[in-house]
């Protein structure tokens, strides 16, 4: 009864959040229960975790699981009607960070599943340190982590004699090349808003460092401090000389890749996701011979050197019924067998260490050990601050692409908005 009781629940926040894909029926002749998941992957990705399932459903004694996919857009702004409603899943994917950290009231702590899986020991600490939460508690069972960098066309590098910068000065002279060459130097496809704040997270990352960028995500300080007005200065100049697409605004990310892909763009950045959809059918492009990468070059030499990206989780919501079962997919999903389906697909790297290196392609594998050089780590902006000011904030980087010399007034404003969230973020508490 319960079962269909969230089918009943489900459907009706599907109709209000746009669901892309609808469950299988439960064969009623089964003697497992079942358990659902919901998660918002697309694309390459969907395959992927359905053979997950079946993968899991076949080893389980007890239990079946069930996937739901949610149109991503809908996971951002509904989640906590979800995991607030009667019958939630039981369990989702969710994005570690502010996120997680917004829904937390609402979930249960899954401190005996991280001992049980062993994931104090099988974490690099620098994730360990991302994925800590306030209280002292884990609520989020780590299972695929992606890193931003520069994914680029090899044929049009070679063909004008590009090679990877690893300096500012480098970045704006491969740029210059290229576009007085006739290819648009980079890509951005920011429709949605959130594919732009790769460039935000970076230009702060390499110019004013991690400290400061912890204080502006926790509204410490202002977004109309100067520092943040060099940030959009900085970027401004990049647009006004012509080194992005025309109208980012009014192209998707996918839309991006294909301007990479054809070669009429040189290179974009993006998270290591974007692996997946370049190797997909569709683009069949082979990593090392038809497209590498570089990381976010060096800006100022005296600030120390951070990674960003995110890490797809699983969660488990309090109003959860099947406590068991749910528990049972989470420990699942935290093991090596698990992780590594996903690292060999989408081009995520698996948080769990005993994922054998083996699993990774050879640009995978150098942009892991490279990455993993570092001893620092940080979520993208829209997982490194409560969602409601990520929304001001994106909302503002689709401003300031319409209009990159408005940038003062965009920040004055987004100054003003974001103080108000906070006081907002901070009674709720």
């Amino acid at each position: 009864m319960r079962f269909w009781a969230f089918v009943a629940c489900f459907m009706g926040l599907a109709c209000l959040a746009g669901c892309e894909r609808v469950f299988d029926t439960p064969n009623p002749q089964t003697a497992k229960t079942p358990v659902t998941l919901m998660h918002y992957f697309t694309s390459t990705s969907v395959p992927v975790i359905e053979e997950r399932a079946r993968a899991f459903s076949s080893q389980s004694k007890e239990y079946e699981l069930k996937v739901i996919a949610l149109h991503r857009a809908a996971f951002k702004y509904r989640t906590l009607d979800i995991v607030q409603s009667e019958y939630p899943p039981d369990t989702f994917t969710y994005w570690a960070g502010a996120r997680t950290n917004a829904a937390i009231p609402n979930l249960v702590p899954l401190d005996d599943i991280w001992q049980q899986a062993g994931l104090n020991e099988k974490l690099a600490p620098r994730l360990q340190r991302a994925l800590s939460y306030p209280d002292g508690h884990r609520y989020s069972i780590p299972f695929a982590q992606y890193n931003v960098a520069f994914f680029y066309n090899k044929k049009v590098f070679d063909q004008y004699g590009v090679k990877p910068p690893t300096t500012w000065a480098e970045f704006l002279a491969a740029c210059d090349t290229l576009k007085t060459n006739g290819v648009v130097p980079v890509a951005l496809g920011a429709k949605g808003n959130w594919p732009a704040q790769f460039w935000f997270d970076f230009l702060m990352l390499r110019t004013v460092g991690l400290e400061f960028r912890e204080k502006l995500m926790a509204g410490q300080v202002r977004y109309d401090d100067p520092r943040v007005l060099n940030v959009f200065a900085l970027w401004g100049d990049l647009i006004e000389r012509g080194y992005f697409n025309q109208n980012p605004n009014n192209l998707k990310w996918e839309g991006a890749a294909d301007l990479v892909h054809a070669g009429d763009a040189a290179m974009t950045l993006m998270p290591s996701w974007l692996i997946g959809y370049l190797e997909n059918k569709k683009h069949g492009w082979v990593s090392g011979k038809d497209y590498d990468f570089f990381l976010f070059p060096v800006i100022d030499p005296s600030v120390p050197y951070v990674d960003a990206g995110s890490v797809d989780s699983l969660v488990l919501p309090k109003k959860t019924v099947n406590m068991a079962g749910a528990k049972s997919v989470l420990a699942y999903f935290a093991s090596a067998e698990a992780q590594q389906a996903f690292s060999r697909v989408t081009g995520a790297f698996a948080p769990n260490s005993q994922v054998p290196e083996t699993v990774y392609s050879n640009l995978q594998l150098r942009l892991f050990k490279v990455h993993d050089q570092n001893s620092h780590f940080t979520f993208h902006f829209d997982l490194s601050t409560p969602p409601v000011v990520a929304s001001l904030g994106t909302a503002a980087l689709a401003d300031f692409l319409a209009f990159p010399k408005a940038y003062p007034r965009i920040l004055k404003e987004l100054s003003r908005d974001a103080e108000e969230a906070f006081k907002q973020v901070d009674g709720q508490k």
